[in-house]
């Protein structure tokens, strides 16, 4: 029965601890489908009318009908007054909207007056939710079965080149085919600020781009939704998403996309240095601050004369190191800009010149802030396989060894202050004492 429903529904959300409604005093109001009903609040001396409700009981469906754009914004405990009294009887006679009315001691002054979310709001939200989550399930049932498809084709030919490559992304394909849509809510594999769908969808442009890497040996960024999907509107697909799916990936493959065939991203990704620099194809000498993009990172391999790695989060202290006198030259220092959160080719070429270098320390400089700390944690897993000298450099220009103290410092110093690197940039003897330390 439905007044049972609403009944019920304003047991568990409208009346507070202790009270109760008085159907005695359940009373037609304006029409024979819109009601009063008092709360009352009993205690072992005490029955007290501490409140009254008007709303409807006609719940008759009425398919066309849809609540206000406005209403999907409330919530159960939400107490909104409305201006509107005509708006607002029609929702309420719509069963929409309950209105609530408070007394004062005296039982009769009204002390406060606001409107509630009503039982039909709140069973067509209930509904909504249902099929939202329906329709998420069956977005994640399509995506397995077309990943297991393509798993299965791709087993034939998985000792190509390509395959190999994408051998990490083609990992967690597996593992996410079989998932429930309890794991993907919660996996740590995606952003946390990420819903399901989202998650969902990634996965869908991680199949497709894994489709026409497998069979094209270069395409651009709208070819993978084109193919994928084969009909018109297809190559939009996955813009609005463009740069963090892409971010995304790179992370998960451990390569810039321009290694496993995409090209044309609309944007290069450019890595600031100073020092000395080899490459197949180019020659950097100390002096000014030179550029390299992420193609060229991607196709090209470099090594360094460099003994001393320096990693700094802005451009503006690689300008200013570059800027000293033979200073780069003299102590043997390559100085790598991160510009930021590492971006996937960031990591390549660090990983790169290291593996091909004779680098015996390096020196991980950021900011002292929140975002500071992610990146020299990021700077630090970056490096952390090789066998090197790790420098921390502190607010107060003293050299902390070890990745665990730096991290207490850090978070003990975010309770006082935050400090840029400009802040703090020293001076080239400063510098060189880093080195020697």
């Amino acid at each position: 029965m439905e007044d049972n429903n609403i009944l019920q529904y304003i047991k568990r959300y409208i009346l507070k601890s202790g009270e109760q409604l008085d159907i005695n005093y359940c009373t037609a109001s304006l029409s024979s489908t819109i009601i009063d009903i008092v709360i009352v609040k009993q205690t072992a001396r005490t029955f007290r009318k501490v409140g009254l409700l008007t709303l409807s009981v006609d719940m008759q469906p009425q398919h066309e009908d849809l609540p206000d754009p406005s209403l999907l914004k409330w919530t159960l405990h939400k107490r909104v007054v409305l201006q509107d009294e005509a708006q607002a009887f029609d929702w309420l006679s719509q069963g929409w909207i309950i209105k609530e009315m408070r007394f004062k001691q005296d039982e009769k002054t009204i002390d406060r007056a606001f409107y509630r979310m009503g039982y039909r709001l709140f069973s067509y939200l209930q509904h909504q939710e249902v099929e939202e989550r329906q329709s998420t399930m069956n977005q994640l049932h399509d995506y397995q079965v077309k990943a297991i498809q393509l798993i299965e084709k791709l087993s034939a030919h998985n000792h190509t080149d390509r395959i190999v490559q994408l051998s990490s992304l083609l990992h967690r394909i597996t593992v996410t085919s079989h998932w429930r849509i309890e794991d993907m809510e919660v996996s740590n594999w995606f952003p946390m600020s990420w819903g399901t769908v989202k998650r969902i969808r990634y996965l869908v442009f991680a199949l497709a781009l894994i489709d026409i890497s497998c069979n094209e040996e270069l395409f651009d960024w709208k070819e993978i939704g084109a193919r994928y999907y084969g009909e018109i509107g297809g190559s939009k697909t996955f813009d609005s998403d463009k740069e963090e799916f892409i971010n995304l990936l790179e992370e998960w493959t451990g390569k810039p996309v321009s290694t496993i065939g995409m090209v044309s991203l609309g944007k290069i990704t450019p890595l600031f240095f100073a020092g000395n620099l080899i490459g197949e194809w180019s020659n950097y000498r100390p002096g000014p601050v030179h550029a390299l993009t992420d193609l060229s990172i991607a196709q090209d391999h470099y090594r360094t004369d460099a003994q001393i790695l320096w990693l700094v989060e802005n451009r503006a202290i690689l300008t200013r190191i570059a800027a000293e006198n033979n200073f780069i030259q003299d102590t043997g220092s390559l100085v790598v800009c991160v510009d930021g959160h590492l971006r996937s080719s960031h990591k390549h070429f660090i990983q790169d010149v290291i593996h091909n270098s004779d680098i015996q320390q390096v020196l991980l400089w950021s900011d002292y802030d929140a975002d500071g700390l992610l990146i020299a944690h990021e700077m630090m897993k970056t490096v952390s396989e090789y066998k090197l000298i790790l420098k921390w450099i502190s607010h107060d220009h003293q050299v902390i060894g070890s990745w665990s103290v730096y991290e207490q410092y850090m978070k003990e110093l975010l309770q006082k202050k935050r400090l840029e690197q400009e802040q703090v940039l020293g001076r080239s003897e400063d510098w060189r004492r880093w080195i020697n330390l």
